[in-house]
């Protein structure tokens, strides 16, 4: 009995001893954090203090089920091809979420000829963590675990390395029974994580809106004390803006919301899956959301971030002023990408001084190359060298035409590995079709400065277009009975200074959606944000939803703060390019009868039915009649249209259209109501729904992702400059074009003669008539 009192002593003793220990570690939460390292190949000993960014009290962990196709940007299964491959996939790790557990789950099928000796190999950030044999794999599941100690914040590299062999020895290497695919829609990442505690540190924005989030349309709210007006919208227009830079390529959704009375409340009024919200309003709208903070006195603005009571994985960040002028100040800080915040839940913004409207449009004019010609540089290109069989699927780079029927001159600066086979070459490709191949071979490598290869206008189109070099790399042996195969050779780097020159074609006449999409603006020649302004139709939350998520959609279109922008309730002044957003009832009478809208959503707009571009050659033309002919080619290619009213055409459905109103682009978003608008403009900012974008009207349904466009796809703008035009005329008559030439060089020489002779009359000395029989 007293060995078994003894022995409940012991373990009372124990267990208060690690009652302490857990309190103690407990109250070490509060503490600020300190790394502590860990010497190699040690085991990690347990820390008097937490890691840097500790698990939010109260978390709880999650399990997001994320498939490849997330980060591929395809649904298109993933082949491997040839006895040597690999896939390159990057699994983004938020910096607010603690991850505990990652799994990679691969789904595909595997060529039956595969044998033993074939595999994949995994790689995470360097780091082989599995491999996997591939024979007898017909359908293909593996599942791999990722070291979480491996992982860190931001993009992690998670290599697929592919090793195929259908003989033992002597075999040829690029045997089309060499394969493996890989499903990206099957495939995915399994992820268990809980949420981090948010730092108050306003140098660390990005982390709250942060583009390497799981969720693919994160939706922020944002907070205002009552109904926003003129000088709140202001104010609002600048946050939704700096909300969508810092999640840059992520769809994201704005909404409007009313502030809740108390901070603890805040918590309540978040969206499901929102990590926190942005509070708009003055100092004295506030209080309560700065209650306990030290502001300094005199009411500079100020922006405050703040955890909310009982969970310290959510935030609310608070911009405040004294009045609306210090608002848009503290807003237009929030918008800038590289403001220098510093490592303070809170700072003041004293003073801000934008430039001048004329150098803001004089630096928006110097980007226009005085030749035409630019860099790949310029468009974010780097030198890249592309190495391997595949070259790696080659260098890509998007760049812009402001015109139609311009043609476009590509001079590469390349250079090639020593050994590959004269059947390699570096092709050129524009929207997916080749138009020019770059030798590569010399046995001994070489370096091409200054190749040009033409892309013929009608590979273009207006607005963005893609250039691919795609290298097609040949070793000198295939591997085939029983020889040599050297593959290490292979390779092509492209230096970043290869140069794009645009050659005529004729500006744009009119606005597209597909130019919205990819500029932020519906023509090329209308400036970006100046002249600008997206006009509600009313204040209601669900209205001013809609136009802040499609300004955080245009900021990241155009890649940097659109300052210069309005956004108003009602029509605004010196305005040049009108946005209008809100409910079919609530546009002015005007703006509906330039967009072809009834107040009952019914639709009238021209239908195209044909389009030519036959240019009428009356015969018999002199020279002076042959001016009037070039100019008509100015004009539009011929058009016949049915003018179509549909009613009603908005039922259930949102509408975008774009038009022109005595010379400036009227643009319209709209839905029979508002809540219906609010839900189509979150749908269109998504990836796939914006990219469909194009023509003059686009109708689409909320869930639904197929666009309905009406759009003249032949020839939808002007087709012909002057040049041009000349050109078509003389392909279509060549006898005529050749005489008309003949006489154009007669009448030169009989005019240079004519004028020579006149010169010598006039101003030099009569000459003396010679005889023919006089000596020299």
């Amino acid at each position: 009995m007293r060995l078994e009192m003894n022995e409940l002593r012991r373990w009372w003793r124990a267990a208060r001893a690690a009652g302490a220990a857990v309190g103690l570690a407990a109250g070490l939460c509060a503490l600020p954090a300190v790394a502590q390292p860990v010497a190699p190949g040690e085991a990690p000993v347990a820390a008097p203090v937490p890691s840097p960014s500790p698990v939010a009290a109260g978390a709880v962990a999650t399990t997001w089920s994320l498939p490849l196709s997330r980060f591929t940007g395809d649904t298109a299964p993933l082949r491997v091809q040839g006895v040597q491959g690999e896939l390159r996939l990057s699994l983004p790790m938020p910096a607010l979420l603690s991850p505990s557990e990652v799994v990679l789950e691969l789904v595909g099928t595997a060529s039956q000829a595969l044998i033993n000796s074939s595999q994949v190999a995994v790689e995470l950030n360097g780091r082989v963590v599995a491999q996997q044999r591939l024979a007898g794999q017909s359908a293909l599941r593996l599942s791999v675990a990722l070291p979480v100690s491996l992982l860190h914040e931001g993009y992690n590299e998670v290599r697929l390395a592919f090793a195929q062999h259908y003989h033992e020895r002597c075999e040829y290497p690029m045997a089309p029974e060499l394969w493996t695919q890989i499903d990206p829609v099957a495939s995915r990442f399994v992820v268990r994580a809980a949420p981090r505690a948010v730092p108050l540190r306003l140098d660390r924005l990005d982390e709250l809106f942060d583009k390497r989030s799981w969720d693919e349309a994160p939706l922020v709210p944002v907070f205002t004390a009552a109904a926003p007006d003129a000088g709140v919208l202001s104010a609002l227009s600048l946050v939704a803006q700096g909300i969508g830079q810092r999640y840059d390529y992520l769809p994201v959704r704005v909404g409007s919301a009313r502030l809740p009375a108390r901070l603890e409340a805040v918590a309540e009024a978040l969206p499901p899956g929102a990590r926190g919200g942005v509070a708009v309003g003055t100092l004295a709208q506030m209080a309560p959301m700065l209650a306990g903070v030290p502001l300094p006195a005199g009411g500079a603005p100020v922006a405050v971030l703040r955890r909310l009571p009982g969970d310290e994985g959510r935030f609310l960040l608070v911009l405040a002023a004294q009045d609306a002028a210090g608002l848009e100040q503290i807003a237009r800080a929030f918008a800038m990408p590289r403001m220098p915040w510093p490592d303070k839940p809170w700072a003041t913004v004293s003073q801000l001084r934008m430039p001048p409207l004329g150098s803001v449009t004089g630096a928006a004019a110097s980007l226009r190359p005085a030749t035409q010609a630019f860099p790949l540089s310029a468009q974010g290109f780097r030198t890249v060298t592309l190495a391997g069989m595949g070259g790696s699927g080659g260098a890509s780079v998007r760049f812009w035409n402001p015109a139609w029927q311009g043609r476009v001159q590509v001079r590469v600066h390349a250079a090639y590995a020593a050994g590959m086979a004269p059947q390699s070459a570096l092709n050129v490709v524009a929207n997916g079709t080749m138009h020019g191949s770059i030798p590569l071979d010399n046995p001994a490598g070489g370096v091409y400065d200054n190749y040009a290869v033409t892309v013929p206008a009608g590979a273009l189109r207006p607005g963005w277009n893609t250039l691919t070099l795609q290298p097609n790399l040949v070793p000198r042996n295939n591997g085939g009975e029983c020889q040599a195969f050297f593959p290490g050779n292979l390779a092509v780097t492209v230096y970043e200074d290869t140069t794009l020159q645009t050659f005529g074609g004729s500006p744009l006449q009119r606005p597209d959606l597909g130019l919205l999409a990819y500029s932020g603006r519906p023509m090329p020649d209308v400036p970006v944000g100046v002249g600008m302004a997206v006009q509600l139709t009313d204040a209601q939350d669900a209205t001013v939803g809609a136009g802040l998520t499609l300004l955080s959609k245009l900021a990241q279109v155009f890649r940097g703060p659109l300052l210069r922008t309005q956004l108003t309730v009602g029509a605004a002044q010196g305005v040049t390019n009108h946005v209008w957003v809100g409910p079919v009832g609530g546009l002015p009478d005007a703006v509906r009868r330039a967009a072809g809208l009834d107040a009952q959503g019914g639709l009238d707009v021209p239908v195209p039915l044909i389009q030519t571009s036959d240019v009428p050659v009356r015969e018999g033309q002199v020279l002076l009649a042959l001016r009037d002919q070039v100019d008509a080619f100015g004009a539009a290619p011929g058009t016949l249209s049915a003018q179509a009213a549909v009613a009603p055409a908005l039922q259930g459905r949102s509408a975008a259209v774009t038009t022109l109103d005595k010379g400036e682009p009227v643009t319209v978003f709209t839905a029979l109501d508002a809540a219906a608008l609010e839900a189509g403009m979150r749908q269109l900012v998504g990836h796939g729904a914006w990219s469909q974008l194009k023509g003059s009207v686009a109708l689409w349904r909320a869930g639904e992702e197929p666009l309905q466009t009406v759009t003249p796809d032949d020839a939808p703008f002007t087709a012909y400059s002057l040049r041009g035009g000349l050109g078509l005329w003389i392909s279509q008559y060549p006898w005529w074009a050749l005489s008309f030439l003949l006489v154009l060089l007669g009448s030169v020489v009989w005019l240079l003669r004519t004028s020579l002779a006149r010169y010598r009359r006039r101003h030099l000395p009569a000459q003396p008539a010679r005889r023919h029989d006089d000596k020299a």
